[in-house]
């Protein structure tokens, strides 16, 4: 059961868009440019007048270090009372899918949960009697793989020709994570009533959460180019992408727990289930020997357009417009204190589209920057509303957004002649038990 938490763990990795401290100010909002020609192929070609960022400091990876042992592993290795005193898996995972911010109070895992069932309905709490989040879920559905991988990072770029790239690079990152309950229990929820977990065994009503996580080489062919002048509209941008891949890792896991009953109808207990799967290339078998050696590939396709007018910029991206992936290797499902595995073979849809929109206008007297973004199609809604008004050397910024949860954003800008700062305060909400998480993000330009 533990080996399983943790593949659990390394799959609940953030799924978000890539954002910079000035968006982070600006409540996570993605502002044209070539920043973001990742989710929308054309903005490889786009002018940089709008999406300019400066270098992140990592400070998100301070707490990694054993000195927080609530949210670094490696403090077993230095303090292993502390960690297992401490450590908490939802600390951890709240801080790794937020790298770019130092979390000053990162999400922490209930004592216990708590179903109670009382004269004006059934609710789920932890231990102190507060309510815990039943439905959580962010990227794309962790049910399958997908051709559409995370962004590479420290990855390398050549020019072709005229509006030709090729990039490649390593990746490693989330496809999605949900928490979610059963019909049955959202119906019992509502209802404030056990009788539909009772009708069937086991128990229909179930609680769910999974996560999938992948890591591999791609390598990317593009095309980005101005394609026209529109009179009264502005310059227009196109761009297109084919991306493939090569595994060397991919894990997906779920576990459920639904409730048990006696003869009399009352609640006995829980009964848990777990499942992961686990793929990786043939010559690492000797190295994890989990019988899991297999092959990991995929290829998609991505489209954009883009076009900026004289005080505003719009883009729309689609990614995954046609694409394919597959992995090999081992399922395992445990239940009972037993485990069974079986080699099995994932396949992704050959369509699974996911769509980026955004857009900023400037307004002409006062200068103040309004932005906004969205992204639906095959991953978890989310959408971004940005401000940013300039003082002089000073930008003061503020946002909300809702990805996973709702989110503030508030951040300030200085602009000296050698040096610019840019600094965020950001809150999103925390998974699974609600409240909010506060942050702080900062970047450097030279």
């Amino acid at each position: 059961m533990k080996r399983a938490l943790w593949f659990l763990a390394v799959g609940l990795l953030g799924a978000s868009l890539a954002q910079g401290v000035r968006s982070l100010g600006m409540g996570g909002v993605a502002l044209p440019g070539p920043a973001h020609a990742w989710a929308n192929p054309a903005y490889a070609a786009f002018p940089d007048t709008w999406g300019k960022e400066g270098v992140q400091v990592p400070i998100g990876l301070l707490r990694l270090l054993p000195l927080f042992p609530d949210t670094s592993p490696f403090a077993y290795l230095t303090d292993p009372q502390a960690f297992k005193n401490s450590f908490d898996l939802l600390s951890f995972y709240d801080q790794v899918s937020h790298p770019q911010s130092f979390l000053l109070n990162p999400a922490r895992s209930p004592d216990e949960v708590v179903f109670r069932v009382r004269a004006d309905g059934l609710t789920i709490t932890d231990g102190s009697g507060r309510n815990l989040i039943p439905s959580f879920q962010t990227g794309a559905s962790p049910e399958k793989p997908q051709a559409l991988i995370p962004s590479p990072f420290l990855g390398l770029s050549f020019e072709l020709g005229p509006g030709t790239y090729l990039s490649l690079g390593p990746f490693l990152g989330t496809q999605g994570v949900r928490v979610a309950p059963s019909p049955e229990l959202l119906v019992a929820l509502t209802g404030g009533s056990l009788d539909p977990c009772k009708n069937q065994d086991p128990s229909p009503c179930s609680l769910e959460a999974s996560g999938a996580a992948s890591a591999g080489l791609s390598l990317a062919l593009g095309f980005a180019a101005p394609f026209m002048e529109v009179p009264g509209l502005g310059r227009v941008y196109v761009g297109i992408r084919g991306e493939g891949f090569y595994g060397l890792g991919y894990v997906e896991a779920s576990a459920s727990a639904r409730p048990t009953f006696d003869q009399e109808g009352n609640v006995s207990g829980a009964n848990y289930q777990y499942r992961y799967f686990v793929s990786y290339p043939e010559y690492l078998e000797g190295s994890f020997g989990l019988g899991a050696g297999g092959l990991g590939y995929g290829l998609r396709g991505d489209v954009g357009l883009a076009v900026e007018g004289e005080r505003w910029a719009f883009g729309l991206g689609v990614r995954n417009l046609l694409g394919y992936a597959q992995w090999s290797g081992v399922e395992v499902v445990g239940q009972d204190g037993t485990e069974t595995r079986t080699p099995t073979t994932k396949r992704s849809d050959f369509s699974s589209p996911e769509f980026f929109v955004n857009g900023a206008y400037r307004m002409e007297d006062t200068h103040l920057l309004v932005a906004a973004d969205a992204r639906f199609g095959s991953v978890a809604p989310a959408f971004h509303l940005g401000l940013e008004y300039p003082l002089g050397p000073l930008a003061l910024r503020t946002g909300i957004g809702y990805e996973g949860g709702l989110r503030f954003g508030l951040g300030m800008g200085l602009n000296l002649e050698a040096l610019a700062l840019d600094l965020a305060l950001t809150t999103h909400e925390a998974p699974l038990v609600g409240g909010t998480v506060y942050g702080i993000a900062l970047a450097v330009h030279f």
